[in-house]
Formats: structure tokens, sequence, C-alpha cells
């Protein structure tokens, strides 16, 4: 049970821990006793040989921002408006930003990290909540809702942290409105346009440990390298939702709905960091211990525009239904959800 969790907490870090170390403006130092100082610079270099080639990744940081974005339209009730009074879903959604159109995208990726940037990504909300109330009382086929998403978490072994904020304040109005056809065997719920404001905060701490070496550091001092890596994602987002969306009740119980719509980013900032977190060794005198300090950042932003399409396919019984939403971005970008919820 705690592997399985693990790895869906792992989901928005993949690509991380894919790269081992895709950072802008790399800065090492290793500082070892003063008998060996002779060794500082070759274990330096061992070390800029092996991170180097990921030193600068702009696309890569830009597409984490994008997918922090899709992932932000979690817990939706799209095609689930109409209620009297009251709605309540709890959802997840899970988003990917691909390089290109190939399903097997991420099979690829070291591949290409290897030969330079990639623009690639991934984001999760894993628990979002969202409250909706009918505000006919003031305005005829008006609905206020409000989202929120909290999710915390730390490995019992130290080496993993996840901590996920989100609010949100979403206004729905109905510009058509429903009606039944074919004696409500097929029932179109209207025409919606809905839009307001997310606020979204994600931060994903790893602990990641690299292939150990062992070299000649110069005068035949050997030296055993074991660079541990402290890995760090911090994305921000304040997101403007603006959607577009028609759906019908089939039979009762079948939900589908489509739409078109825009996420509008007003303001991200996207930043991966890497710190040191290991030891080089002389291997003739183990006592003398080299200090690593590996300090490494790419900072970027998220597209301030970002177009989707957008379909769900749900249940309803009664009160109560659990839907799939999808949506598809320009440029790559998708993002899959889970919503359960009750509109009374």
């Amino acid at each position: 049970m705690k592997r399985a969790k693990l790895i869906i907490l792992l989901f928005p870090v993949l690509m991380i821990l894919a790269i081992t170390g895709a950072y802008a403006a790399m800065n090492i130092t290793v500082d070892f006793p003063d008998t060996y100082n002779g060794a500082e610079a070759e274990t330096r270099n061992r070390l800029l040989n092996e991170l180097g080639k990921y030193e600068n990744l702009p696309d890569l940081t830009r597409g984490f921002g994008n997918a922090a974005t899709y992932a932000s339209n979690a817990a939706t009730m799209r095609g689930y408006q109409g209620y009297n009074f009251l709605c309540i879903a709890v959802g997840t959604m899970a988003a990917a930003q691909a390089p290109d159109a190939d399903i097997f995208f991420y099979q690829k990726v070291q591949d290409q990290l290897d030969d330079g940037d990639v623009y690639a990504g991934l984001g999760a909300n894993p628990l979002v909540g969202q409250v909706g109330i009918n505000m006919g009382f003031i305005i005829p086929d008006l609905y206020l809702s409000f989202k929120f998403g909290k999710f915390d978490y730390k490995a019992d072994a130290g080496n993993m942290g996840y901590d996920n904020n989100l609010l949100g304040v979403i206004v729905d109005y109905q510009l058509i409105p429903s009606r039944s056809i074919l004696a409500g065997i097929l029932f179109w719920k209207g025409l919606n346009i809905e839009s307001g404001f997310i606020y979204s905060n994600n931060n994903v701490v790893y602990t990641q440990e690299l292939d150990s070496m062992e070299f000649d550091a110069g005068g035949g001092v050997m030296v055993n390298l074991d660079p541990s890596i402290d890995l760090e994602m911090d994305i921000e987002s304040y997101i403007i939702p603006v959607e577009i969306y028609s759906a019908c009740r089939l039979f009762y119980v079948i939900n589908f709905g489509v739409g078109i719509g825009m996420d509008y980013v007003y303001k991200n900032s996207t930043d991966l960091k890497i710190r040191s977190a290991g030891t080089a060794t002389i291997v003739a005198d183990p006592g003398s211990k080299g200090i690593i300090d590996i300090d490494a950042g790419t900072s970027n932003k998220a597209d301030r525009y970002r177009f989707k399409g957008m379909v769900n396919l749900g249940l309803g019984f009664g009160p109560v239904f659990v839907d799939i939403p999808i949506n598809v971005y320009l440029d790559n970008g998708y993002a899959v959800g889970l919503s359960v919820g009750i509109a009374l």
C-alpha cells in the first residue's frame, strides 16, 4: 500500500527523476581536507562532465509550468449545472505536456534530453473539492462555487515530500436554458459560460542518488564519488479559466458534454532547483571526506494563454454523479480527471 501511494505521489516528479539534474547556471564546489586539495579540481570536473549537459533547460521548466495549469481544473462540475440549491464535488486530476503527438513520448524523453532541452512536463492535483451554490435568488441561472485543494505528504524515509495547495472561485451562467427531448429520454442541459480565478502552488522535494564513480584525481589519489542530490520544484500560478460548455443526459443516467475554452495564466513562476546531499571520499584514507556543494537552478514561466477543448463522460444516479473530465490543449497538452459529487 505504501509503495502504491509513493508511486502516485512521484507522478509530478517522474520527469525530474529521469533527467537527474536538468538545471541551468550550475555551480559546483568541492572542499577536501588540506592534504588532498589537489583532488578538488578533478572531482569538480567529473561532476561537471556528468551534469553539465543539463545546464540549461528552459523548455522543460516551461513544460512543467503548463502542466500545473492543466491540473488546476480538478473537481469539475461541467455538465452538472442546473441544480436547485447545492452541488458538492470531490476530484483529482493529472496532466501532461508532451513534446510531440506520440503517445509513448515519455519513453523517449531521456534520449531527447541527452541531446538538449525538451518541452515536456507533468502535473497533478491529487485531492480537490468544489462547493457550488445556486444564486438564482439574486440573478436567475447564475451559479457560484468555491474550489479548495490541499495535499501534504512526506515519505517515512524522509526522501520524498509533496505539498499542494489550490484555492479558487468559479462563476457559471446558463446562457441557454435546459430542455427535455423525447419525453426526457434525452435531456439537453443548455449552454453555459464559466470563468473565475484559481490560485495553485506545488512544491515537490526528492532525494535522488546518482551512480557512484571512482577515479584517479591526480597524483595517484583515488576518489570515490557518491553525489546524492536533493531535487526541488516550486510552481506558483494565478489562473483565469474561461469556458463555454454544453452537456446532455441520455436515458436518465448517462451524462456527456463538450466545450471549448482557455486558461489565462495571469501570473506564474516555475523554479527547478538542485542541491547536493552526498560526499566524496579518498579511497586510501576513508576518514578524509570532501564536501560537495552543488547549486543550480532554472526559472521560467508557463505560457500566458492555453486554449483547450473539453469533453466529459459520466453516470448520474439521482443526485449522485461520477464523471471523467478530459481536456486537450493545443500543442500536445492533456489533462484527465475523476470527479464524484452530489447535486441537490
